[in-house]
């Protein structure tokens, strides 16, 4: 009977640990790792080269549109390029790391690129979430490569934030703050 309850008490509690891990995936990682005790770095504006939106690429998505459309999503592709660096610059701070933006010298240069994204939509009846996919790639300055990760970030439709923009720029402010926090297990890993 203990080990019929320990087995239920076991699977009962499996479901707590599901998404107990980080937010991101490691695709490489420097050993020994370099960015021991390093606390400066400087993060690059995000890299959108062959990026694909929903099932579209991006030249397909923004061939219909009219001029304002165009500037809008050019708009939409500064604003999370400014949320990212921002939440990682801030986020990283109160961890006592220093990013900065690119034309100041660091050991180490973040390069974020975003494959895909989705903007999702808002009705009052349906609603899909926005999603920003991003590969992060930590360099040294002369561009070798010392780690990458993946991650993905959704922010859900509603009332509170009804244009696919503003969700663009949210899940850019979350990736940031993920980045950050992989960069101070990586600066700390003790923590």
């Amino acid at each position: 009977m203990k080990t019929l309850a320990g087995r239920l008490l076991l699977l009962g509690g499996l479901p707590l640990l599901v998404g107990c891990g980080p937010p991101w995936r490691v695709l490489a990682q420097a050993v020994p790792n370099p960015m021991v005790g390093k606390t400066t770095f400087t993060v690059m504006p995000i890299d959108f080269k062959g990026l694909m939106v929903g099932a579209d690429s991006e030249g397909s998505y923004v061939a219909g549109m009219d001029a304002d459309k165009r500037q809008s999503w050019l708009d939409d592709k500064k604003g999370m390029n400014q949320e990212f660096a921002r939440a990682l610059i801030d986020e990283a701070s109160e961890d006592g790391i220093r990013v900065q933006l690119p034309g100041n010298p660091a050991p180490f240069v973040i390069q974020p690129k975003i494959p895909f994204v989705e903007g999702g939509f808002f009705t009052y009846v349906v609603n899909k979430s926005s999603e920003v996919r991003m590969t992060v790639r930590i360099t040294t300055e002369d561009g070798t490569m010392v780690d990458e990760i993946s991650m993905h970030h959704s922010t859900g439709a509603g009332l509170t934030n009804p244009s696919s923009g503003g969700r663009l720029r949210s899940d850019c402010k979350g990736l940031g703050d993920w980045t950050a926090e992989y960069l101070a297990t990586r600066v700390s890993p003790e923590g």
